[in-house]
C-alpha cells in the first residue's frame, strides 16, 4: 500500500489555500470566500481495493464564492479555467458553461484536484468551489487510521 505523497497536514493545506487564491486571481467582481464547514474536517481516504480506512487522509477547502452576479458567472469560471491552466495545471472536464451553470474539474501535476459546480444557495445561483489534496499520510493519527 502507498503511503502516499511525503507531505504534512499544514504542507496539504498551505498548498490547498495558494491553489484557490491563484485560481481566482482577477475574477471580477472578486468574489466574497463563504467557506462550506464541513471541508474543514479530516476527510479519510478509501482505497480502490475496498472500503477498508487506511489512516490516509486529504485536506479539503470548498467556497461558495459569493457577490457574483447570475449573468457573470460564466465569465468567473473562464477565468477561473484560464488561470489554472495558465499556472500549468490541467482541466479534465468542463460542461455546462452554454446553461450558464458551469463545471469545471482539474488536477495538478503532484494531484491537487479543482472542482468547480454552479448551486442554488438561499435562492441565488452561486459558484461552489473547492481544491482538495491527494491522499496523504497524517502525522498524528487520523480517525480513520487501522
Amino acid at each position: 500500500m502507498n503511503d502516499g505523497p511525503n507531505m504534512s497536514e499544514a504542507q496539504a493545506l498551505t498548498r490547498v489555500e495558494e491553489l484557490i487564491r491563484s485560481a481566482l486571481t482577477g475574477v471580477m467582481p472578486a468574489p466574497g470566500l463563504d467557506l462550506y464547514p464541513t471541508s474543514l474536517a479530516d476527510h479519510p481516504c478509501i482505497p480502490n481495493e475496498g472500503n477498508i480506512l487506511t489512516g490516509d487522509i486529504y485536506v479539503i477547502r470548498i467556497y461558495y464564492l459569493t457577490g457574483i452576479p447570475k449573468e457573470r458567472l460564466v465569465e468567473a469560471a473562464r477565468h477561473i479555467r484560464a488561470n489554472w491552466e495558465g499556472a500549468g495545471h490541467k482541466i479534465t472536464n468542463e460542461y455546462a458553461f452554454d446553461k450558464g451553470k458551469p463545471r469545471l474539474s482539474g488536477r495538478t501535476g503532484d494531484d491537487f484536484r479543482l472542482a468547480l459546480d454552479t448551486a442554488k444557495r438561499n435562492s441565488t445561483l452561486q459558484i461552489l468551489f473547492s481544491v482538495s489534496s491527494p491522499c496523504f499520510r497524517p502525522d498524528k493519527p487520523s480517525p480513520s487510521s487501522p
